[in-house]
């Protein structure tokens, strides 16, 4: 969690909005391949066609020619990737039986903790921060990591890996929606291809509803041979058996 937040805040200094996002987006294929040996997951068709068709859009999201676009900064988002989808895959594989709520907080502050004595070290200390600044933070705290980390873990927790993963192809979309409109980016048609890409493959990697032909329930007579046997028909006695016959019910009494 720790080193995962670093390389994240490095790709986002130095790659646009955009291509920061459109790499972390590679994750959904990451994490069906690791949940398979892990969690015991097996791909299926609809999760690999969809990674594969929002790999596409993605792609062409990437390779816009946008400038500025570093290395470095490309490294630092695919090792961020790298890093975040085995930790999901291991945070489902670990906390089963833990409450969501109670793991996701002791991940983050765990990974807080840890980057303290490196920033000390490593970096000076925060300088005073006006009320704007004050209040983003708030934010990235609250809702952008808490709120987000505590529904995507929930997510992970009653979903397969891969139908989680392939929502995390939103990530793109919403990274250039947000750089066009707050940081000035422009979308060009062959990102809005790559968009149209991106949601198609989230549709298509949804789970559909199974028809239940029995309805749950199993069949009365699944074999002759189950079925509960009939008693054998009992005779009718007759007068000349000694009895007499009085309705349904017979009664035996003395012939005379």
């Amino acid at each position: 969690m720790s080193v995962f937040f670093v390389l994240v805040y490095t790709a986002s200094q130095l790659l646009p909005t955009s291509v920061a996002s459109t790499v972390m987006a590679v994750s959904p294929l990451t994490m069906v391949l690791i949940a398979w040996p892990l969690v015991s997951e097996r791909p299926r068709p609809a999760h690999l066609a969809g990674a594969a068709i929002g790999l596409g859009g993605v792609c062409l999201m990437l390779f816009t020619g946008v400038d500025g676009v570093s290395v470095p900064g490309i490294l630092a988002s695919a090792a961020a990737m790298l890093m975040s989808s085995f930790g999901y895959i291991l945070a489902k594989r670990w906390s089963a039986g833990a409450d969501v709520l109670a793991s996701t907080a002791w991940q983050l502050t765990a990974g807080g903790l840890f980057l303290l004595p490196v920033a000390a070290a490593v970096e000076s200390p925060p300088p005073a921060l006006p009320t704007p600044t004050l209040l983003a933070f708030c934010y990235v705290t609250l809702v952008a990591t808490a709120l987000a980390f505590t529904a995507w873990f929930t997510g992970l927790r009653h979903l397969p890996a891969g139908t989680v993963g392939l929502i995390g192809l939103l990530n793109p979309v919403t990274g250039v929606l947000l750089g066009i409109a707050f940081a000035g980016e422009s979308l060009t048609v062959q990102q809005l291809c790559g968009l149209l890409l991106v949601l198609a493959g989230v549709a298509l990697g949804q789970p559909r509803r199974a028809s239940r032909r029995d309805g749950g329930q199993a069949h009365p007579h699944p074999a002759s041979d189950e079925r509960p046997a009939q008693a054998p028909a009992i005779p009718r006695p007759s007068a000349a058996d000694g009895c007499e016959a009085t309705g349904p019910t017979t009664t035996r009494r003395p012939a005379t």
